[in-house]
């Protein structure tokens, strides 16, 4: 409750962007309510007579229609929907991908770290959008799919920095303590590594909301995105939207505006956790910010200066 307070008085553009965030979720949960046409079997209702008709002229239609005749208000509604399970099955699987592989390999160390960070480094050779189609290819189209290409790269990827803050945590004087009791790996792990770096874990999931939109954007570009007939943003930007952008240019700008907003909004939010959780951005003496810093100099130095200036009186 306190975090939610700080973050709307001191940093008040990240709590808009959270509310915004809230929205899309609101909207992704209650489509099938919001939705001005609901879907039937699977699919949106079709009207070949509205055809691509100019949005704004037809009250049953506000935004318009693509070419099918589905209207593009209740297709984004339905869309949202898919972009928010992405972003967070995504962002849940590959957070707890990185937490549990970068967490033991801090703590066991030895041959098991040594042959977990060659694999890691091993992923790391190859390009991610290289990494994405392969894996595309192999499993096929569809959200499960996707989840699943875009989570784990991303999590083998992540435990690196998730590595080097466990083994910041593990060499501390309470984890040592922790051994000469009896206490094991696991214990050790989840009870006093994992609680002192959650501020980081909690910080990378927020940022890396948006990048999992964009993502699935520029592979629905490629042909490796959701499942056919599945309302979808970037599905509908490089269909319809890039074969008719200048008959019905509000095919692209509407979900892009969409795709646009949502990046944003979660990293405004992101930044804004990291700077209330980072204990080096709260204005301490080991913090980025160094004006305390030269307040503390200036008055241990006081004395030495009065103590010069009594020797030369």
């Amino acid at each position: 409750m306190q975090l939610l307070k700080d973050l709307f008085r001191k940093k008040t553009i990240g709590g808009i962007c959270l509310v915004i965030l809230i929205l899309f979720l609101l909207v992704a949960i209650f489509a099938d309510v919001i939705a001005p046409t609901p879907m039937v079997d699977g699919n949106l209702p079709m009207d070949v007579r509205a055809g691509l008709q100019k949005p704004f002229e037809n009250p049953a239609h506000l935004l318009g229609t693509d070419r099918l005749g589905m209207d593009l208000l209740s297709y984004m509604i339905y869309g949202a929907r898919t972009s928010v399970i992405l972003c967070v099955c995504c962002t849940l699987l590959s957070t707890v991908l990185s937490l549990v592989i970068g967490v033991l390999s801090a703590v066991i160390g030895g041959w098991f770290d040594l042959i977990v960070q060659r694999i890691v480094d091993a992923f790391g050779c190859i390009p991610q959008m290289l990494l994405l189609l392969i894996m595309m290819a192999m499993m096929g189209n569809g959200i499960p799919q996707m989840i699943i290409a875009l989570a784990v790269p991303s999590g083998i990827a992540g435990s690196r920095m998730v590595r080097s803050s466990a083994i910041s945590v593990k060499d501390s004087g309470y984890c040592d303590n922790s051994d000469l009791l009896g206490g094991n790996v696991l214990w050790k792990a989840f009870k006093h590594v994992v609680p002192n770096i959650m501020p980081l874990i909690i910080i990378s999931a927020a940022g890396s909301l948006g990048g999992v939109v964009m993502m699935e954007a520029s592979m629905n570009f490629l042909g490796y995105g959701v499942a056919p007939g599945t309302p979808s943003w970037g599905a509908l930007i490089t269909g319809q939207g890039r074969e008719l952008l200048f008959t019905a240019p509000w095919l692209c700008i509407v979900p892009g505006i969409a795709i646009a907003l949502l990046t944003f909004c979660s990293s405004m939010f992101g930044d804004a956790i990291r700077d209330l959780l980072d204990p080096r951005l709260k204005g301490g003496v080991g913090s980025y910010n160094t004006k305390k810093l030269n307040k503390v100099l200036a008055r241990l130095s006081r004395p030495s200066e009065a103590a010069a200036a009594e020797d030369v009186a």
